[in-house]
């Protein structure tokens, strides 16, 4: 079976291109609104990643969303800014990784192999 990935609350022109990446490594994301997240409607079991907008409060309510049954769920926060800061914020603030656009399909792949083929724990 495939991984089942997320990308939540992503502007619109990020997702596409994030997406369209994706798709070149042979993954089909899901796309999920904010509001199916909210109203609790997604099974977060069935989650394998996240891709998500590295704004703190992005990332504290998809953990915060997540906290019950996927406390530790691997979240990639996502980005215009290739800044060193604003990833080290990301992953301070909960994320497991960090990516930022123009994507490329080596990035990707390098960031689905880590945190999908392995499942290794995140560190805490």
């Amino acid at each position: 079976m495939s991984p089942r990935i997320l990308l939540y609350g992503l502007p619109a022109e990020l997702s596409r291109e994030l997406r369209d990446v994706l798709i070149t490594t042979h993954h089909v994301p899901d796309i999920e609104d904010e509001e199916e997240i909210r109203s609790g409607s997604v099974s977060w079991p069935e989650v394998d990643l996240v891709f998500c907008p590295a704004e703190r409060s992005a990332l504290a309510n998809l953990l915060q969303a997540t906290a019950q049954q996927r406390p530790r769920l691997r979240i990639i926060a996502t980005s215009r800014l290739p800044e060193t800061a604003e990833w080290l914020d990301s992953v301070e603030a909960g994320a497991a990784d960090y990516c930022a656009a123009p994507f490329e399909a080596t990035q990707i792949r390098w960031l689905l192999d880590t945190h999908l083929s392995k499942q290794k724990p995140v560190a805490a």
